[in-house]
């Protein structure tokens, strides 16, 4: 199960459980008020029948001065437990005080507790198989809908090489014949797309990474030169020094391929780009809009506003994780935003 159909999963469950449950809860806690109040009453009847012949039933009995301020039809709590007065039909003096020790009394009350908490422990199993039913239930359309999704973009994925790879071989190949500035656009054009596609198929295929040598400072040079010409406005500001590491050249190219896209597509007319690297450290900053919320855009899809598809950093992270490269990243409205990789010193040449 996916992270988003784990969460959608949870809070399906959590307000469902959540609302049966208070609802069990509530109900429970009158039905366990009724049962307390059906037990009192049944204790009062023996008490009025225990005054007939003193006979069958465990109670103390008084004889006391009658008062007309005691609730003669209810049990009542004293000093030694529950009680019940009765008045005595010969006299009009005094009155019979019947009493259930404090012991017994608590007795019957805590066989009722359980009986209700047995009760209630059921319901609250049943409702635990409901809600996960349901909650499975619910989350069927939502998996279905991706599953569609998924496939789509497996099938587009595959579909989209073929067209692409032909316009970037042919326009080479025009190119070195006649080249002109219309190819050139032309070839930038497909290579965005093709980084594009590289993208989907990280995210959908996966990878298996394949250790070689990196020249940093270089790959920095040759990844820029794509943007620097998509993007003529942008000042590029390179700080690189010769850095030789043993990683995933593919992969590294893929994650500065999105911070550089990232740094230009989101930055300010006439801002600049700053690519820099200082031994196993590189530094991609920009004079952008900024990230509000720099906690969420790792996630899959989160974006800020309507341009791109949310995948690019969600990519960066998972190949980041995968090269064991610590990735930090600090946003600001008014300055834009900075990205550093740390790479593992294992890794430098």
């Amino acid at each position: 199960m996916r992270k988003y159909e784990k969460e959608a999963f949870f809070k399906t469950f959590g307000i469902f459980f959540a609302t049966l449950m208070l609802l069990t809860t509530l109900v429970a806690y009158f039905y366990y008020s009724e049962q307390k109040h059906i037990m009192e009453e049944q204790i009062f009847t023996k008490m009025k029948s225990f005054t007939y012949d003193f006979q069958n039933y465990t109670f103390e009995v008084d004889v006391i001065p009658y008062d007309n301020s005691v609730d003669e039809l209810n049990l009542q709590p004293c000093d030694r437990g529950m009680c019940g007065y009765f008045a005595i039909p010969s006299t009009k003096n005094s009155m019979f005080k019947v009493i259930m020790s404090d012991k017994e009394y608590k007795g019957q009350l805590h066989l009722l507790i359980n009986k209700v908490l047995l009760i209630y422990s059921a319901l609250l199993c049943a409702i635990i198989a409901f809600s996960l039913f349901y909650s499975f239930y619910a989350l069927y359309p939502l998996r279905h809908a991706l599953y569609l999704l998924e496939s789509f973009l497996k099938d587009m994925i595959h579909d989209l090489n073929t067209p692409v790879t032909s316009i970037l071989l042919n326009t080479k190949s025009i190119a070195k014949t006649a080249p002109s500035e219309a190819l050139e656009r032309i070839e930038l054009a497909a290579k965005t797309i093709a980084s594009l596609y590289r993208n989907l198929e990280i995210l959908h295929q996966g990878f298996i990474p394949k250790k070689g040598e990196v020249d940093l400072e270089k790959l920095l040079h040759v990844r820029a030169k794509l943007y620097q010409k998509l993007y003529p406005k942008l000042t590029f500001i390179f700080e690189t020094e010769p850095c030789i590491i043993h990683s995933d050249p593919d992969s590294i190219a893929r994650i500065f391929d999105n911070l550089i896209s990232n740094a230009c597509k989101y930055n300010r007319k006439n801002g600049s780009v700053k690519l820099s690297n200082k031994e196993n450290r590189v530094n991609i900053s920009d004079t952008g809009i900024g990230i509000k919320n720099c906690r969420l855009v790792y996630d899959r899809y989160y974006k800020e506003n309507e341009k791109g598809l949310g995948l690019g950093l969600n990519i960066v992270k998972k190949l980041c994780d995968i090269l064991v490269i610590q990735i930090t990243l600090e946003s600001n409205a008014e300055t834009g935003t900075s990205i550093t990789l740390l790479f593992s010193k294992e890794e430098k040449a």
